[in-house]
């Protein structure tokens, strides 16, 4: 009862195209948004399948777009945070009992990676 509301406004296709763009080096453009979702998935993303939400990003700021680049802001970090948070906790089947820092490493996902504002490129 004291814990504030969920917001689903991002969906999973959203959040992956968010931490795609969070973790890149170097802001990534559409096709390499593309490439790496699609080895995630391991499938084929079309570009044209992700412009319409990259389009909802930017609308609600969760993405910033730069030269035909993408880049992560504050809003999208605090959009994401929960959900990831959310899927951690879904692997852990809400136990609580596995390793999470174990975890976390098998499966590279990084609990706090969202907390502390977002990386310099």
């Amino acid at each position: 009862a004291d814990s504030p509301g969920c917001d689903w406004k991002m969906t999973v296709f959203e959040l992956a195209i968010f931490m795609c763009v969070f973790r890149a080096g170097r802001a990534p453009g559409l096709e390499e948004i593309c490439h790496v979702i699609g080895e995630w998935f391991e499938c084929a993303v079309d570009p044209t399948s992700a412009a319409a939400p990259i389009e909802h990003m930017l609308a609600n700021r969760w993405v910033a777009e730069e030269s035909h680049c993408f880049r992560a802001t504050e809003e999208g970090r605090s959009a994401a945070r929960p959900l990831m948070n959310g899927i951690i906790r879904m692997l852990d089947q809400g136990t609580r009992l596995i390793d999470v820092a174990l975890m976390m490493s098998v499966l590279r996902l990084s609990k706090g990676e969202l907390d502390h504002g977002l990386r310099i490129l």
